[in-house]
Order: structure tokens, then sequence, then C-alpha cells
């Protein structure tokens, strides 16, 4: 998988964003973070349609571990683009404008 084909960069600098605070907050944690991002890609590459559609073309992959995680993708021209990797705290606002 590449990641800059897939990822957005603003997706791409949240993603690297939160691997090093749970890093930070225990060794291993991060790459654990990481591996379950990436599987949720890679679920989503495999089948988007079984994710929600949330607004326009973008749709949804909920994390199980990192439950306050959701990574929105949205795919335009048969291109697959990770827009975000949201942590559900922040300020939803962001998220809508990136999701126009």
């Amino acid at each position: 998988m590449n990641l800059d084909s897939l990822f957005e960069p603003e997706a791409k600098a949240e993603f690297f964003e939160a691997i090093a605070w749970y890093e930070n907050e225990s060794p291993g944690l991060g790459k654990e973070f990481a591996s379950e991002v990436l599987g949720a890609v890679d679920r989503a590459l495999l089948q988007p349609e079984l994710f929600r559609k949330v607004r326009g073309r973008a749709r949804k992959v909920r994390l199980k571990r990192f439950k306050a995680y959701s990574i929105y993708f949205a795919i335009k021209d048969d291109v697959f683009s990770v827009v975000s990797v949201f942590h559900g705290a922040r300020n939803p606002a962001e998220l809508r404008r990136r999701l126009k």
C-alpha cells in the first residue's frame, strides 16, 4: 500500500501525528494503531460499498480497538482517497470542511 497515493496530505499528517502520540503514551502502541488503520483502509479498498456514506461521496470506517478514531474515504473517478484519520473529540467543523 502506497500511502502517498491513498492518503490526502492532511489525512497523512493526522495519521502520523496519532502514531507518534500513541507511541509516546506506550512504546509499541503507535505501531498497533498504524496496523489497525491500515487494516481498515485495506477492508475499505476491497469493498468500499459496505461502509456507510456520511456526506457526498465520503464513507466512514470506524476503528475497533481505537474507538475514538474513524477513517473517512472517498472514491472519485475510480481513485480511492483517505480524506481524514479523525479523532471523535476534534471539532467536527474541520471534518465537514474536508468532506465537501
